[in-house]
């Protein structure tokens, strides 16, 4: 659907988070605990430094800002994320304020509901059924059942897997086939997750273009995307993941980047005598 985007801040204000945004891209940088990342930006003109005090290989990046605009104008200004009923395709338009729906993120427990029947004390003649919850570790039978509910609901434009598999046959060396194939089994929507292991990123490709038919059909209908955190507080670009990020790019494959809140480290100056008394005022 389609939606007239509420503004919550003036043009005055974006621009002014912008340049600031700028600011700190430049002047204080981003740490890379990625080499080639820290590589990638220095060839195409970022000013890059070893960081030597350090306890693990770094580097800081400082970024000018025509670099970041030069990035911004030449990234796609349609992404397409295909399904495998070429129907369900999404088309993300950053001119268009089109609103999608999906399902995420991941659940490590799932809670089975029984109902049991209660004989209230005041009056025996009164039962009331209530429902027990039962926690255990999620399953690909869940993740498959989770699919399939997507692929009934209208509502639901795409799926991000929903659930942590945790079976006892579930490894490191097949979890991503696993739950990307239990996935894309039970639904034609698109279908986006993270994954477990950089290894088994040709595996999880292989396989989509097995569906597909074949390398060609996968680019121009990529039924799969993958997620990746490769920022974290602060300003930092974690190591395995921004590998992740940089061979996902390599393949030409749609890739989600969640990033960790950019917050500074701070200290508390508040005596503990004065902090005390001012709990103390809230309470009351």
């Amino acid at each position: 659907m389609v939606h007239t985007p509420y503004k919550r801040m003036t043009e005055e204000q974006v621009k002014q988070i912008h340049h600031a945004s700028m600011q700190i891209l430049n002047d204080l940088g981003i740490t890379s605990f990625n080499r080639e990342a820290a590589e990638i930006f220095q060839d195409n003109g970022a000013e890059v430094t070893p960081v030597a005090s350090a306890d693990h290989p770094c580097w800081l990046l400082r970024i000018p800002e025509k670099l970041i605009l030069h990035a911004i104008d030449s990234a796609p200004k349609i992404v397409k994320l295909g399904a495998r009923n070429k129907d369900n395709s999404l088309f993300l338009n950053g001119e268009e304020p089109r609103v999608f729906f999906v399902s995420g993120s991941e659940t490590n427990t799932c809670l089975d509901v029984d109902f049991q029947t209660y004989v209230k004390k005041s009056n025996h003649s009164i039962e009331i059924p209530v429902a027990e919850f039962h926690p255990r570790r999620g399953t690909v039978l869940d993740l498959c059942q989770a699919a399939h509910l997507c692929e009934h609901l209208e509502s639901l434009d795409a799926f991000i897997r929903p659930v942590n598999i945790q079976d006892k046959d579930i490894t490191e060396d097949n979890k991503d086939v696993n739950k990307f194939f239990a996935s894309l089994d039970n639904t034609t929507k698109h279908v986006m997750a993270g994954l477990t292991s950089l290894k088994q990123l040709a595996n999880v490709i292989d396989m989509a273009k097995l569906i597909v038919g074949g390398e060609k059909e996968l680019k121009e209908n990529p039924i799969v995307s993958f997620i990746t955190c490769l920022v974290k507080s602060p300003l930092q670009f974690v190591d395995d993941t921004t590998q992740t990020l940089i061979e996902i790019s390599r393949k030409g494959l749609p890739v989600a980047i969640a990033v960790s809140p950019q917050q500074l480290p701070f200290r508390l100056r508040v005596e503990p005598q004065r902090l005390l008394k001012r709990m103390a005022l809230w309470r009351n």
